[in-house]
């Protein structure tokens, strides 16, 4: 009988949860036709169940001289995450799970650290030399040293350049790979080219537009290899549909955002003050980020797997074990297939996005509950539409 009960209050919870994000959508409506396509998906997404349990994932890498390293250290009375990355010689991003972090390499050199768009961590840029050494990590009014080896100066390659606005994906990345099995060090970073699977996802994108009788589109892009590319391409897929191509303004179009998570973020909220009109924010598939969906910005995404798919959740878990704070990412559930020999990208749906709003809580406003491991805490991602071929 307690098991018969305890699925009523579950199926109860989840029929409750939809019903406040239907109804939050629909107010929404004005702004987007994203919450429309939100609204006709979320029945069928709540009673297939958007959420999984959890799945055995294999022992994460040991560290490798010159390789990302993942680390915790005792600060206080807390046991805080830590993450090196790339771990070699030179600039280096040393990512903290608490929000009043420094970092440096001597208990009297830290550098305070600061939150960046896309991510829950607080970031630090450290230079380190080459060979084992020590960063030193602050928080909560104790510090502590974390070991690190970077290898040898020019051995192996330079490593990624975490330099930028990219660095923190570039990280996310990493530490996808190093929870997945591979610590060997960075070859490059994820903004370093455009994969052809999300090329395609992104003309498919335009497709589906076209087919939806959109006559023009607004496009958010930044100047990295890959949002060049990734504006390149909109731009031709669109010019084969009829679409015009505009910058973002106050026209009432789709607004499809090809920049990293720097120029992602500032787009979302954008739309969400009413700076930008938008008839729909098609994030690129790189922008699979709870900061990036939490805005009220009518977000839709193309992408080639289920959120609540076994691997996806067992990916969720393994972040989670490993680095507590951390938020999954598409570039790190990328890596992490690609350190466990997965399949590739199989075909591509779209997905639309809510954050659940409790009148009186100031909204999503893209906070994150610590130590949850979640695509989108507080929030659901539902399929919406198949995309075509490209």
């Amino acid at each position: 009988m307690s098991a018969v009960l305890a699925a009523a209050v579950v199926l109860t919870a989840a029929l409750a949860l939809g019903l406040v994000l239907l109804l939050r959508t629909r107010l929404l409506a004005r702004r987007t036709t994203a919450s429309a396509y939100f609204a006709a998906a979320v029945a069928c997404a709540v009673a297939a169940g958007v959420w999984g349990g959890p799945f055995m994932s294999p022992a994460p890498a040991k560290p490798v001289a010159g390789g990302p390293l993942l680390g915790s250290l005792v600060l206080g009375a807390r046991q805080v995450p830590v993450m090196v990355v790339p771990n070699r010689p030179g600039y280096n991003l040393v990512a903290v799970g608490a929000p009043d972090a420094s970092a440096g390499t001597g208990r009297d050199r830290l550098a305070k650290g600061e939150r960046r768009p896309g991510s829950a961590l607080t970031w630090v840029p450290v230079e380190l030399p080459a060979g084992p050494g020590q960063v030193w990590v602050s928080a909560g009014g104790a510090s502590a040293p974390l070991a690190v080896d970077t290898g040898r100066a020019g051995g192996k390659g330079p490593g990624a350049d975490v330099r930028g606005a990219d660095g923190p994906e570039c990280a996310s990345a990493a530490a996808g790979a190093v929870v997945g099995g591979d610590a060997t060090p960075l070859a490059g970073c994820p903004a370093d080219r455009l994969a052809e699977a999300d090329a395609a996802a992104l003309r498919e994108t335009v497709g589906f537009l076209a087919g939806r009788g959109a006559r023009s589109l607004a496009l958010a892009e930044d100047a990295s290899p890959r949002g060049r590319a990734a504006a390149a391409e909109v731009r031709a897929a669109a010019a084969r549909a009829g679409i015009s191509v505009g910058g973002p303004d106050g026209s009432r179009q789709p607004l499809v955002v090809t920049a990293g998570w720097a120029g992602a973020d500032t787009a979302v909220r954008d739309v969400e003050a009413g700076r930008t009109t938008a008839e729909g924010t098609y994030l690129a598939p790189w922008l699979f980020t709870a900061p990036l969906l939490s805005p009220s910005a009518g977000q839709l995404i193309p992408l080639r797997y289920a959120p609540n798919s076994p691997a996806a959740v067992e990916y969720l878990t393994a972040l989670g074990a490993r680095l507590p704070g951390e938020l999954p990412t598409a570039a790190g559930y990328e890596a992490w297939r690609l350190a466990r020999g997965m399949a590739g990208p199989a075909p591509a749906r779209l997905y639309a996005t809510a954050v659940l709003y409790v009148p009186g809580s100031g909204g999503s406003g893209g906070h994150h509950h610590e130590g949850a491991t979640s695509w989108l805490p507080s929030g659901m991602i539902v399929p919406v539409a198949p995309l075509g071929t490209a």
